[in-house]
């Protein structure tokens, strides 16, 4: 083999090595929350509403909150310590001036949980209140590796609004 050969070879090789895995999961995750965001976008939308980007601070506090339901096998937007989705997203570090959250559980598609949340006065309102420009969205789909909670998909999406 020549040796600019090697040098193909050994980048081949290294990419593979080092190069950051996602699982199954992780993408599975990854296409649901790019899909609820495309279902709440387009209510929003056929209601004259902006659309809501995607904010790494508020998507950490949705997904850290999913998580902890599906654990502890709790639906609640108070987690039994007594952390509201203010306290979450305080600790993310995101400065809001205003923020909502809504939760699912049970629903495995994002159509279907947005549906339902489009039939829920307070959910609707929080999905079409024009005064949110962000999201945060977080998913768990429990494993059944430990004890399984009574819900199989749960869904957290935060709205906010920066402070200025």
């Amino acid at each position: 083999m020549r040796p600019d050969h090697w040098i193909v070879a050994f980048v081949i090789l290294a990419l593979a090595v080092f190069a950051p895995h996602t699982s199954h999961a992780d993408e599975e995750r990854s296409r649901r929350i790019d899909s609820m965001l495309r279902e709440v976008n387009m209510q929003r939308a056929l209601n004259g509403v902006g659309v809501l980007t995607i904010n790494d601070r508020l998507t950490a506090a949705a997904q850290k909150h999913a998580e902890d339901m599906a654990k502890r096998d709790y639906f609640d937007h108070r987690s039994p310590d007594g952390r509201g989705y203010q306290e979450r997203i305080d600790s993310e570090g995101y400065p809001w001036r205003a923020i909502a959250e809504n939760l699912g559980a049970g629903l495995s598609s994002p159509k279907s949980t947005v549906n339902a949340w489009m039939t829920s006065p307070g959910h609707r309102e929080n999905m079409l209140s024009p005064d949110y420009y962000d999201a945060g969205i977080g998913y768990v789909r429990p494993s059944g590796e430990d004890k399984r909670p009574r819900y199989a998909h749960y869904w957290v999406i935060v709205f906010g609004a920066r402070s200025r």
